[in-house]
């Protein structure tokens, strides 16, 4: 991000906000009593608690989440107020179910105003009001909620919805070169794919695209910090990238480079076993919402690999997660687990951002890389797959649109691109869903 375009401070209404929320969150004991009072899965899931010792509670696994009704989530003082359904895509099972009322559906647009990047936002908004969300609408709240945000704030929204016959890439595409879009919200890979359709596609119209568009909010997949920037300095945007989850946004993406848990959640890593590690170090991420009623959900195992850690953040957050990739996707090496996070900053730091494919083998790995624009020296991408693998690198850099057909429906949500096939491999996924 450019100087003249960095926040330097939080809003007062930023810091009225974050206020307002730390004194409306329970403790995770309370949250933790609140469901097991008022829902049917913690009312036996907690029968035996004491009440008082929150580190005592079992888990909410993904394979509970799948035996149970949703229902059996849904708390009962809230039945009558829910007015949306939403689901994870299931992307390592079965989907998690959540349901909003419409105060927490609207909190997305409360949390657009303490991040440090909404200054820039309205800003932008200010000269171009014009935003095309392509973010998937489907059981999960990501389109919906962006869609939401993005029109509580000021912007002019097109909903165009990716991943299906009515929104193909380059009717999303041809919509953008016609709206000349100042904010775009879409995957990192759904992003790539549409702007080099503008670009081969309507060849007039691709610089004024590029001009006018300013910010970029990805979400849905995780994108590496190294990715992140290249695509900001290719394109000339504000790139905001947010990990979140079913529930909706649970982290805050910061100019200072890191994704900071918000103070609405309690957030633990756990080791493989499950066996708590504590609030801090890496592992498999649990959280407790400490502020949704209508669906508490009490120490689920969310189970991506991460690290959480404390931050010297100039914006005053505290705590910081930093997205490994799926627990089920990563893999065990010598030199210490291996996830998507690891092998994009392997990768896309060397100047490379589109899709990729790695597979490791016992004796080697090897790399399908696409290259976006310019020229990458394969040798320099081998040369840091050897020292993350330690093992040899093969590395193919090959065409945009080689690995993934940029022009084609998705059908599909790609799971591996990073294939473990060693006979100790406990990769168990589909590599589609």
């Amino acid at each position: 991000m450019s100087e003249p375009n960095r926040p330097r401070s939080l809003s007062p209404r930023a810091r009225l906000i974050l206020a307002l929320l730390r004194r409306r969150v329970r403790t995770p004991v309370a949250m933790a009593r609140y469901a097991r009072r008022h829902t049917a899965y913690y009312a036996g899931a907690f029968r035996d608690w004491d009440g008082k010792t929150f580190e005592a509670l079992p888990l909410l696994t993904k394979a509970t989440a799948r035996e149970i009704s949703p229902y059996d989530l849904l708390a009962k003082p809230l039945a009558r107020k829910v007015f949306l359904y939403g689901e994870t895509t299931g992307s390592t099972g079965s989907p998690t179910p959540s349901f909003f009322t419409r105060r927490e559906f609207h909190a997305a647009t409360l949390l657009a105003y303490v991040t440090p990047f909404f200054p820039v936002l309205r800003g932008v908004l200010g000269r171009n009001r014009t935003c095309v969300n392509g973010l998937a609408f489907g059981f999960t709240v990501a389109g919906l909620s962006f869609g939401d945000m993005l029109g509580n704030v000021g912007g002019l929204v097109a909903n165009v919805g990716s991943r299906s016959t009515l929104a193909t890439p380059e009717r999303i595409a041809r919509a953008i070169a016609r709206l000349r879009p100042a904010v775009i919200a879409a995957t990192p890979g759904d992003f790539l794919g549409w702007m080099r359709i503008v670009r081969e596609d309507y060849p007039d119209a691709y610089p004024a695209v590029l001009s006018s568009l300013e910010v970029l909010l990805s979400t849905a997949e995780l994108c590496a910090e190294s990715r992140v920037r290249r695509i900001e300095e290719h394109f000339g945007v504000v790139h905001v990238n947010t990990y979140a989850c079913v529930e909706g946004f649970f982290a805050l993406a910061c100019p200072c480079g890191e994704n900071h848990v918000l103070p609405a959640y309690h957030t633990e890593v756990v080791d493989e076993e499950g066996n708590r590690i504590g609030e801090e170090g890496t592992g498999r991420f649990v959280f407790t919402n400490l502020l949704k009623k209508s669906t508490p959900m009490v120490r689920y195992l969310l189970d991506d690999w991460v690290t959480l850690k404390a931050s010297e953040c100039p914006y005053g957050f505290r705590k910081t997660v930093v997205p490994h990739g799926r627990y089920e996707m990563t893999a065990l090496t010598p030199s210490g687990r291996i996830g998507t996070r690891h092998i994009e900053e392997a990768l896309f730091r060397h100047g490379l951002m589109g899709d990729y494919q790695v597979e490791l083998a016992a004796d080697r790995v090897r790399a399908r890389v696409e290259v976006y624009d310019g020229e990458v020296e394969a040798g320099a991408v081998g040369a840091e797959l050897e020292r993350l693998f330690g093992l040899p690198a093969e590395v193919a850099l090959v065409p945009y649109g080689s690995v993934t057909d940029f022009r084609a429906v998705r059908m599909s949500k790609p799971l591996l691109r990073f294939v473990d096939r060693r006979p100790t491999s406990q990769q168990k996924v589909p590599a589609h869903l």
